[in-house]
């Protein structure tokens, strides 16, 4: 079958695109729309042409109507009806849409089921642990996800609805009666470590640092996260290595000239006392299965490090993509797996959890199976589509 997977932002890119190629194994032909940005992580998979575009805020509007002000000054307004006519030429009969991430590519899908074209939905941006762990009442309506979200997700061209985690799915299937399902996350999948050789990992901290992939606020978010790394190893005063996963489009060399300037000496391996700090492209998995725990201001990196039963501590920034309003969502998200520290000079939180507290390391690694699910989902999601086409009556919500 002919599928058009429709994402909206880095995170929901990598996603889909992990759902994609578990569909071309199966057999599908399968076409993106990445509706935010450029859509490097669909690789080789076909993008429908002349219709990606790189916005100032990198598709975090939603923090910051100035922030949306800046991506309508950029064309956003003229680039999304191009998509979005684009989305209804390619719709009809025979062909479904898989729409992952949140209400703009769901509204997409729905208003192409006009022209007889089904949808599946991944909704990526919403969980109810932001709500039930902050100790507050129900939101209004009685869910993270608003009536009219849910009204499309029970529409009959709806197919399925695959969530983030099993509260949410419990939740709306039993205060609402949605069809939905939660089979684990794929932002866990294809992270398998290429083999980076880390010989002190049995006799240093290991501490992965992960300042985001969108410049220049990485580099705004990597000398917040330096301070907080030095305090660090001035506190711990044992062997500390510290690796830094370099996103694609970051520059190395800003990176070392911050390095430089806090007295760190070397060239992609830098030495400061008792510091090591390698900096890391192409490298990001290891980054995560190397470490004891993480330094972050990162959106999907951080959740795909507890994921793996890191524990993270992180920092509020300048934004647009991690503010404090960010960070705290997170912490919402991800429960105690993640501290929010208000200041680089928090160091005694990190090291009073890390030497003093027996259980820290075992309760996040409960806590990100909870939250984060098992790998694989990316294959099962796949998996349940293929038997959702394979049924020429393709009835709501079953597979």
């Amino acid at each position: 079958m002919e599928i058009l997977c429709l994402s909206n932002g880095h995170g929901e890119d990598e996603i889909g695109a992990r759902i994609c190629r578990g569909l071309q194994k199966l057999g599908h032909e399968v076409i993106a729309l990445p509706l935010v940005g450029e859509g490097h992580s669909y690789g080789d998979i076909p993008i429908l042409a002349g219709l990606v575009q790189a916005m100032p805020t990198g598709g975090f509007v939603r923090m910051d109507a100035r922030q949306l002000w800046r991506d309508m000054q950029s064309g956003l307004l003229a680039l999304t009806w191009r998509q979005f006519r684009a989305v209804w030429r390619w719709s009809g009969r025979g062909r479904l849409i898989l729409a992952v991430g949140d209400i703009v590519p769901l509204l997409f899908a729905w208003l192409c089921s006009w022209r007889a074209c089904p949808y599946v939905f991944v909704a990526t941006a919403k969980s109810e642990y932001y709500w039930r762990d902050r100790g507050k009442k129900q939101p209004w309506g009685g869910s993270i996800f608003y009536p009219w979200e849910r009204w499309l997700l029970r529409q009959s061209s709806c197919k399925a609805v695959f969530v983030r985690d099993e509260l949410t799915a419990n939740w709306l299937r039993s205060k609402f009666q949605l069809p939905v399902h939660f089979v684990g996350n794929p932002m866990l999948d294809e992270l398998e470590p290429r083999g980076l050789d880390l010989p002190e990992k049995d006799s240093s901290w290991v501490v992965t640092i992960l300042p985001g992939s969108r410049v220049p606020e990485a580099y705004q978010n990597f000398a917040l996260l330096l301070e907080l790394a030095e305090n660090l190893r001035q506190a711990l005063k044992t062997n500390i290595t510290f690796l830094v996963a370099v996103a694609r489009g970051v520059d190395g060399t800003v990176l070392a000239e911050a390095l430089h300037q806090q007295g760190w000496q070397g060239e992609g391996e830098f030495r400061k006392e008792n510091g090591k700090l390698l900096l890391l492209q192409g490298y990001f998995a290891d980054c995560l299965h190397l470490c004891h725990f993480g330094l972050a201001m990162a959106g999907t990196a951080t959740e795909q490090l507890v994921g793996m039963g890191k524990p993270v501590f992180t920092l509020p920034g300048q934004g647009p993509q991690f503010t404090r309003q960010f960070a705290e969502e997170q912490t919402h998200l991800l429960g105690a797996a993640v501290t929010l520290l208000n200041h680089p000079g928090e160091v005694s939180k990190i090291t009073d959890s890390i030497l003093h507290d027996p259980d820290f390391f075992h309760n996040a690694v409960l806590i990100g199976r909870e939250r984060m699910g098992t790998p694989g989902a990316s294959d099962r999601i796949a998996s349940a589509i293929d038997s959702l086409v394979g049924d020429a009556k393709l009835p709501g919500g079953q597979f």
